[in-house]
């Protein structure tokens, strides 16, 4: 309550002085899953500005939480960084004249008439989102008063208050995408949806996802901190969305609910394969939801919340996911995908719906259990007809989804910023 009061009353003062303090030219604000991380798009665009001349004044300042910075960041020499929800960060929001952000915030920030708002998003829909959600479960964006409570001593009262959350949440969505100058997009189709999803009529940059670059890159594949032994095994990356109506019990965060069996996945691939984990950024959950001896053993990663997961993406020989947007990234690798899918009905009837038909054209087979999962996964080392099979669908599957990607979507974006400054 305490720390309710103490927000409210700084962001109150934050409005008024955000009207007087004059913008500074050429500061440039970057800012990635509400400074939780230094990664995807936003990290990307920093670092093309970072390592290629410019002719114009350019100031470039980074936000993160205080857990970010507790877990540890590199270096930025030529960077200043300010910390999450601090009066030094409600200063630098006053004085920025280019904000470069990859989600939603808070909806109390000012945008004052000469900032201009890049908004790189985080992916590739497959889940309704914004003003085409249907039915609402989403903690974080619940009323938190009491009248919200009382209403839902009655089911009819629990429907009119789920119906009234979700016209706020639309209306907020609504509000904040009226903000961006800019916004990415990797396909027509990802522009058409974003168009209608988030009642948005401004200008779209059709150039793919700045973090997708390292993809297309004639690199080797990426280090993300994994064991340097089993280098003889291959690699596989789990990476699933998080869940609307499975909370953490921790301030707004969303859990994890360990359906998947990572013990029995072990015993039936750990010859060959190992496994790394990567969470939604909404998701926190006990480092006990994951089997310690696996970890012991080496199988298993469970990759920081701070990770890129394009070095993940690069790292990985297969990945398994489940209605998460990562299946449009990865695809530009054109390797194989398998999909967890246990929840399918419930997902995609009472939680979120999706944009296309996803069990026809997923592009890899999809598993209800993990003796399904790893049944796919060893028919993989058959490569057998229904592997090439998959190979062809992921390559159409890629065309469709991805059809802007071609690595140079962070030149292009920097080029728009540069045009900011």
């Amino acid at each position: 309550m305490v720390k309710r009061i103490v927000k409210a009353a700084v962001v109150a003062v934050y409005r008024c002085m955000a009207h007087l303090i004059p913008r500074k030219k050429g500061l440039v604000v970057y800012d990635s899953f509400m400074g939780k991380s230094y990664s995807g798009s936003v990290r990307a665009v920093y670092e093309w500005m970072r390592d290629h001349k410019r002719e114009k004044p350019y100031t470039p300042v980074w936000v993160f939480t205080r857990e970010a910075l507790r877990k540890g960041l590199p270096e930025m020499p030529d960077c200043r960084v300010v910390t999450y929800g601090t009066i030094s960060y409600y200063i630098l929001m006053s004085r920025a004249s280019v904000w470069v952000f990859d989600t939603r915030h808070e909806g109390y920030l000012v945008k004052k008439k000469h900032v201009a708002y890049i908004q790189t998003w985080h992916g590739t829909p497959l889940k309704k989102l914004g003003a085409d959600i249907e039915t609402f479960s989403m903690k974080a964006e619940k009323p938190r008063s009491n009248d919200a409570g009382k209403a839902a001593e009655s089911e009819t009262g629990a429907d009119r208050a789920a119906v009234k959350a979700l016209e706020k949440y639309k209306a907020r969505v609504v509000a904040e995408s009226a903000k961006w100058d800019v916004l990415l997009s990797a396909s027509p189709f990802t522009t058409e949806v974003f168009r209608r999803c988030f009642s948005y009529d401004g200008e779209i940059l059709e150039c793919g996802y700045p973090r997708n670059d390292v993809l297309f890159a004639g690199k080797e594949r990426a280090q993300s901190g994994s064991k340097a032994d089993d280098t003889h095994k291959k690699t596989l990356l789990y990476a699933p969305t998080w869940r609307d109506d499975i909370h953490s019990g921790e301030g707004w965060w969303y859990g994890y609910t360990p359906n998947l069996d990572i013990e029995a996945l072990e015993k039936a691939l750990g010859s060959e394969w190992k496994l790394v984990v990567k969470l939604h950024y909404l998701v926190k959950c006990d480092p006990g939801a994951f089997p310690a001896g696996c970890i012991e053993r080496g199988f298993l990663r469970v990759a920081d919340s701070t990770e890129d997961i394009a070095g993940l993406f690069a790292e990985a020989d297969a990945l398994i996911t489940d209605y998460s947007s990562v299946m449009f990234d990865y695809a530009l690798l054109d390797r194989p995908m398998f999909f967890y899918t246990y929840d399918l009905e419930r997902y995609r009837d009472e939680l979120r719906g999706w944009y296309f038909d996803f069990e026809k054209e997923a592009p890899g087979p999809l598993s209800k259990d993990t003796e399904g999962l790893i049944k796919d996964i060893k028919a993989l080392s058959e490569n057998g007809p229904e592997t090439r099979g998959w190979q062809e669908k992921r390559r159409a599957f890629k065309e469709r989804y991805a059809g802007f990607e071609d690595g140079h979507a962070s030149e292009r974006t920097a080029e728009k910023l540069e045009s900011f400054l």
